[in-house]
């Protein structure tokens, strides 16, 4: 019986419990309204199409490369597939059964964090940090929907967590082992993103190199084999293809570099700060607001200029704020690798310092194209810079709850923040609203799969009907999503064309409800509206067209566009079937 008791000692334990509320309160917030409140747009729809693929017809039709890395024709690996893919097969074929897998890994992140954070801080100033984790806006949005960057958090806490243990010789033996566990992470974190292979690999090339664990070579030679083992579908794939994907993305890099207006290193260096310290106080807080003033260089006199608008200056003193807590972070994890006896803990610092000094290094360049969801690769830095500030400066003044008190206030921020994302969501398929500056997801409005699907809805009541094709338009960012939604009622469907204009048909327009409908003057020049619907966010127009415009009576359904193969200047990105055919023949 003792022995029993001591086994759910735990329970009792008040930090235990205080843990345990954290993580419900971040589930909650992630998984509430999942499925009907999912972010489901162009990349969204392009990945469900092409998994979905692979879900009805087999596992043969997974391709061997991945999703473009933004703004360059490189394709990443496929790994962010195949977890979609496992998805469907376990949750379901739908968008929000594919993007069970980041809700899910996002959950898992909350206690992989926790174990990560108590490598340096204390229960009590982890349990402050995982608070503010659970409820930050930032991670909570990118975790409500599929997106291969989603996954960065929980992949690149655990890359570093095991970097740690397996360079750690109080684990002994199990060295070995946490080293390939860490390759593994490795091996799918640099599929997840271009910048993520490039950050974590230098991070990890230069703590080995520090640290010099004594591993037997074994566990090293497994650990390549490991990595090159989950990148083998791209190494097939550029065999077959003489390696047109590193071709074409070293030619886009070179056209890329071409046609951008060109900054000075300095220019790009104060930006690339500015960014940081803006993103880093978003992810920690929520507030969006902060401002810093820019740094131009006249091009005629070459003199440097200092910027600040209306609206820079009206929110300067947050953007104060977010510097102050950006800099004394740096400076409290300088002074803690110099002052740190306990090697463990030491190298946690140093792993940390490599971590932000190698992103600053790869950020600069970037920094006049910089995304939100390149933060998602460094996600841990902020609350690591919180709390050593909160630990430092909790010792200096000695006040016993500074810690708890910090925390609840920068949690509450973030919470309120987060409960508006939500209502905005709720609303957006009834209400019409502005959603200001969004400095996470860029986005314009809010749209839902919720509204997606009612307008689906609407335009299959008329397939019904009258059994005519649907034909619409859609802005580009959701566009393809209806494509892919019209396509899962297996309803005939395609854009509309300007030249082939048939009698029976289905036309409709759909657009955000805070556009100028004068910019689609030429449709309503093209066809008579019937009557126009709006919900929330959307609004969409049902069209038939002029009777001098039509030029067939009814659409060839097999030249409609298919999403499915889509290939342009991308390279060649064969499927696992045509590989398995090719090595039947011979």
């Amino acid at each position: 019986m003792k022995k029993f008791k001591n086994k759910f000692k735990f329970l009792k334990n008040g930090y235990f419990w205080i843990f345990i509320g954290i993580f419900l309160a971040g589930a909650f917030l992630r998984a509430y309204n999942f499925s009907p409140w999912l972010h489901f747009e162009l990349d969204q729809s392009r990945d469900a199409t092409l998994v979905g693929e692979a879900v009805e017809n087999g596992a043969g039709n997974l391709p061997l490369l991945g999703p473009r890395a933004a703004g360059t024709f490189l394709r990443l690996g496929p790994a962010f597939y195949y977890i979609e893919y496992v998805s469907a097969l376990v949750f379901g074929n739908s968008p929000s059964g594919m993007a069970m897998a980041i809700l899910i890994f996002s959950l898992l992140s909350i206690p992989a964090f926790y174990l990560l954070l108590r490598r340096y801080f204390s229960n009590k100033i982890t349990l402050v940090l995982l608070m503010v984790f659970s409820v930050s806006t930032f991670m909570v949005v990118y975790s409500r929907f599929a997106w291969n960057p989603n996954l960065l958090p929980f992949f690149s806490i655990m890359l570093l967590w095991t970097l740690l243990k397996s360079t750690d010789a109080e684990e002994g033996k199990r060295m070995g082992y946490w080293l390939l566990a860490c390759a593994f992470f490795f091996g799918v974190l640099a599929q997840l993103h271009f910048l993520a292979l490039i950050i974590f690999g230098a991070t990890a090339v230069l703590f080995l190199s520090y640290k010099r664990p004594k591993i037997k070579p074994i566990f090293w030679v497994g650990s390549v084999l490991i990595i090159l083992f989950l990148h083998l579908p791209m190494v097939i794939n550029e065999a077959k293809t003489q390696g047109q994907n590193s071709k074409l993305f070293i030619e886009a890099i070179t056209d890329k570099s071409d046609s951008k207006k060109s900054y000075t290193l300095v220019e790009k260096g104060v930006r690339n700060v500015s960014e940081n310290i803006l993103k880093y106080w978003i992810i920690i807080s929520g507030s969006q607001k902060a401002e810093i003033p820019e740094l131009r260089m006249d091009g005629e006199t070459g003199k440097y200029d200092i910027r600040c608008d209306k609206i820079c200056r009206d929110n300067l003193h947050k953007g104060v704020l977010a510097s102050g807590f950006f800099f004394l972070g740096i400076i409290f994890l300088v002074a803690r690798i110099f002052l740190e006896k306990i090697p463990s803990k030491k190298d946690f610092l140093v792993s940390i310092a490599f971590l932000l000094a190698i992103s600053l290094g790869v950020f600069t360049p970037l920094a006049f194209d910089m995304s939100p969801r390149f933060f998602l690769i460094v996600a841990p830095l902020p609350f690591v810079f919180l709390g050593l500030i909160i630990d430092g400066v909790g010792k200096f003044l000695r006040i016993k709850n500074l810690a708890w008190a910090l925390g609840a206030v920068l949690a509450a921020f973030s919470l309120y923040f987060t409960i508006g994302y939500l209502s905005q969501l709720d609303k957006a398929i009834s209400d019409q609203f502005s959603i200001g500056s969004d400095r996470i997801l860029k986005q314009k409005t809010r749209i839902t799969l919720e509204q997606q699907e009612a307008i689906t809805d609407y335009m299959e009541s008329f397939y019904k009907k009258n059994n005519y094709a649907v034909f619409y338009h859609g802005q580009s960012e959701f566009h393809r999503a209806f494509a892919y939604l019209l396509d899962k009622r297996k309803i005939p469907r395609d854009g509309i064309s300007k030249k082939d204009i048939c009698r029976q048909g289905n036309y409709f327009l759909i657009i955000r409800t805070q556009s100028d409908i004068k910019k689609y003057d030429s449709y309503f020049e093209m066809f008579d509206l019937i009557e126009g619907q709006q919900f929330g966010t959307l609004t969409i127009f049902h069209l038939s067209p002029k009777p001098a415009i039509i030029n067939c009576e009814r659409p060839d359904e097999s030249k409609f566009r298919n999403y499915k193969n889509e290939g342009g200047a991308v390279a060649k990105r064969f499927i696992w079937e045509e590989i398995f055919e090719e090595e039947s023949e011979e």
